[in-house]
């Protein structure tokens, strides 16, 4: 835990957590596929997720059940960012390229965060951070190699894989712009329930192409993993995360997901991992050394404070 700084060793209970339940979601994602169509799964997690913090927050000592009427407007836009067009473009990038390379183009998040984040919040890319930012992007790159190796890569697939990673890094930077008088898990909460309504509209119109097979026993274990682990869980611990680190920092975090992910789907789903995607993975292990191995900091008095409400 030498890697962060004393004030910020509390987050290591939370980064693991993320980085278990959404390195083994893309597995668990591709086997959701086999019960239940793209629309319908991320209704059901996005619907499932909310009524179970909801629930939570209920218990909470002093529960509070609506935000503040301020805050309407930013979690609605987090939510359409965060809850509505980054799953859809993820699951579909899946279904496209596969778990384990569609992992790897979804992280490119960090890049798009640490862009966005230099004229948002006014962060300062250091060395350390542009150094990680490059190689994740020669990740990206190998991942492309690997595909062209294998056959005709599919562009489709890698597009959306890019997408997801851009819709996701700029709600990273948007929930840190934003500030929040709710506690986050309610903020949390009220993200997946309004992303609910849209993708239902969604569902309402494709409805004659959904699909539910309930023998496919894999696959609702899988839906079960999503509703559960992948979006309450995971949702639950990354917006505290968010809240304690820089936006940059926050994101290439993350670059531990794919790593896991494209061994679960290894493991779970039988994909090949190839040499490409293997060097990829070192790129993605040197980069979140880089910025998580920083020199210890003092937290401004004022910075403590807000992340301590």
């Amino acid at each position: 835990m030498a890697c962060l700084p004393a004030s910020q060793r509390v987050t290591w209970p939370l980064l693991l957590t993320v980085w278990m339940c959404w390195g083994f979601s893309y597995p668990f994602m591709y086997w959701t596929l086999e019960a239940v169509d793209l629309v319908s799964a991320r209704l059901c997690a996005n619907a499932g997720a909310g009524l179970l913090l909801l629930l939570l927050c209920a218990r909470a000592p002093g529960a509070r059940l609506l935000p503040h009427r301020g805050e309407w407007r930013g979690i609605a836009a987090l939510s359409l960012l965060i809850m509505v067009l980054f799953p859809f473009a993820l699951i579909a990038g899946v279904m496209l390229v596969g778990p384990g390379q569609a992992a790897i183009l979804n992280y490119t998040m960090p890049l798009w965060a640490s862009l966005l984040a230099v004229p948002v919040l006014g962060e300062r890319l250091d060395r350390r951070t542009a150094t990680a930012l490059g190689l994740g992007l020669v990740a990206v790159l190998l991942v492309l190699a690997g595909q062209r190796a294998s056959g005709a890569p599919n562009l489709h697939g890698m597009l959306l894989g890019l997408t997801a990673g851009a819709t996701f890094g700029a709600g990273t930077v948007l929930s840190k712009r934003l500030r929040f008088r709710s506690p986050v898990l309610l903020i949390t909460t009220w993200q997946l329930l309004l992303g609910t309504p849209p993708i239902l509209l969604v569902w309402l119109v494709l409805q004659g192409h959904t699909y539910l097979n309930p023998d496919a026993t894999r696959g609702l274990v899988g839906l079960f993993y999503m509703v559960v682990f992948a979006n309450a869980l995971a949702y639950a611990a990354w917006f505290p995360l968010v809240a304690r680190l820089k936006a940059s920092v926050a994101s290439l975090s993350l670059l531990v997901v794919p790593c896991i992910g494209l061994a679960a789907s290894a493991l779970f789903v039988a994909r090949p991992v190839g040499a490409m995607d293997v060097a990829a993975l070192v790129c993605v292990l040197i980069a979140i050394t880089l910025v998580l191995r920083r020199p210890a900091a003092a937290v401004p008095a004022a910075t403590a404070e807000r992340h301590a409400r």
